[in-house]
């Protein structure tokens, strides 16, 4: 009889024979076929990386790198920089397209938008040219203008408009119209007109062009109409009554008009304004300044300040910092810290300069360096040198 131990062995062999035992050989098999893959696709993703990185190496530009930063050269345009006593003019930067004749009128509407009429004034006849600006006089487009007077006057309406000669346009000077005009006499200049200076103080719009003289004029002998109504809407006339030099101002777009005689001989006066500051000349036929006056209550009274001396070309400049800045007839600048009592030359590298002409968005100095070139400023204290000649 078997022991117990032979007993139990065998019926532990029973038992595992009656269980149904899973396919180890197959199981077997599908693991090494699964191990044989995994090697594969390792291998694979070895080689595609070093293929790529072959690829990579042998065209660089397959990648898509960044370019090197180009080569400092020494050749880049910097605006060279022209300043003494607090004036800046900033030089020119890029191409600078060139016009026929030579710039004889720029106005600026805003910062931004600005024209100018270019002509011959001697030497050969050539036809006018208008060119405007979009950028602060940076960049240039230019056109021919339409058959207008010999000496045309370019007029900016506050609507974007303008008139040349007896023509308008509504779409920045790309196409002109012949304007009717008015026969008559307008109280006052309305919105959208301005006024101007001919024979007498005018009435212009923009659509129609001359709208007629001012039914009620100055009040003197107008020599000099400012270009644009104050911010506050003053418009300022000066000129000669009764053998002085004398001012005027509308605070209604003309339809009545305040006279202040200023006490002193001058064939020729001349306003400039900012905020409340009114500064008044008196000059001769040939600019020599024979009085300077200045009021500090929009001209309600005046105090004289200089005596005279000295020519000035073209107009007055009041600095945001309270000074005083004009162009003499010897083709230099001059700035003033006391009002127009006396003046100093500024020297440093400012070139020399034609004239300064008030515009309705600021001032412009003519020509430059004796050369024809124009610079505009908002302030009168940095200017930037216009991109065209």
């Amino acid at each position: 009889m078997p022991d117990l131990s032979t007993r139990l062995a065998r019926e532990r062999a029973d038992i595992l024979d009656a269980i149904d035992q899973p396919p180890l050989a197959r199981i077997g098999d599908r693991a090494r076929r699964r191990r044989r893959q995994r090697h594969a696709a390792r291998a694979g993703v070895a080689a595609v990386a070093l293929t790529v990185a072959g690829l990579v190496a042998l065209r660089p530009w397959s990648a898509e790198p960044k370019p090197p930063p180009p080569a400092d050269t020494g050749n880049r345009t910097v605006a060279p920089v022209y300043t003494d006593q607090g004036i800046t003019i900033n030089g020119l930067s890029g191409e600078v397209p060139d016009v026929p004749g030579m710039i004889t009128e720029v106005e600026f509407a805003d910062p931004d938008t600005g024209y100018l009429i270019a002509r011959c004034v001697t030497g050969d006849p050539c036809s006018p040219t208008l060119a405007r600006t979009s950028d602060g006089g940076h960049s240039w487009v230019t056109t021919a203008l339409p058959p207008i007077e010999s000496d045309p006057d370019l007029l900016v309406f506050p609507n974007g408009r303008l008139a040349v000669g007896g023509r308008v346009s509504a779409d920045e000077g790309r196409t002109w119209q012949a304007t009717p005009g008015h026969k008559g006499q307008p109280a006052a200049a309305g919105p959208g007109q301005i006024l101007r200076l001919r024979e007498a103080v005018e009435v212009w719009d923009s659509g129609y062009g001359y709208s007629g003289d001012l039914a009620t004029q100055p009040g003197l002998t107008v020599h000099w109409l400012a270009s644009t109504a104050t911010a506050s809407g003053d418009w300022w006339a000066a000129g000669q009554l009764n053998g002085q030099a004398a001012v005027a101002v509308t605070r209604d777009a003309g339809q009545s008009w305040k006279v202040t005689p200023l006490g002193v001989t001058g064939q020729i006066a001349q306003v400039a304004t900012l905020g409340t500051h009114v500064y008044a000349a008196a000059l001769d036929a040939n600019g020599l300044v024979q009085a300077i006056f200045h009021s500090v209550d929009s001209g309600a009274t005046f105090r004289q300040t200089s005596a005279g001396g000295g020519s000035v070309a073209g107009d007055l400049v009041p600095l945001l910092d309270g000074r005083l800045l004009v162009a003499g007839t010897d083709r230099r600048w001059y700035v003033s810290g006391d009002n127009g009592r006396t003046f100093t030359r500024a020297e440093g590298t400012l070139p020399a300069v034609g004239r300064l002409v008030r515009t309705p968005a600021g001032y412009v100095a003519y020509d430059l360096f004796n050369a024809g070139w124009s610079a505009f400023s908002t302030d009168g204290s940095t200017w930037r040198k216009l991109q065209i000649n």
